[in-house]
């Protein structure tokens, strides 16, 4: 299981609102601050799709994660479950 916590701040907000149509992922909050997006197997966020500035992008992982980054390029990021110890 993928967790994705996102700062509830306008800059990330596209993280939740890119993610909202996509049926395998479940968002909650904001909780004290901080959305949560969950996935059971992968989670790909498009820098174009939000419209992020690069310096907002290098940034998407501030509030925490629970998982692998398995790629991360200029324009997508594809976060994956992991078995190993954080």
């Amino acid at each position: 299981m993928i967790e994705v916590h996102v700062i509830d701040v306008p800059e990330f907000r596209p993280m939740v609102e890119t993610q909202r149509d996509n049926p395998e992922v479940t968002i909650s909050g904001p909780v004290k601050g901080y959305w949560t997006i969950t996935a059971p197997v992968e989670l790909i966020f498009s820098r174009k799709a939000m419209k992020m500035k690069p310096a907002v992008w290098y940034g998407i992982f501030t509030g925490g994660l629970n998982g692998e980054i398995a790629a991360w390029g200029r324009d997508e990021v594809r976060v994956i479950g992991t078995n190993r110890p954080l």
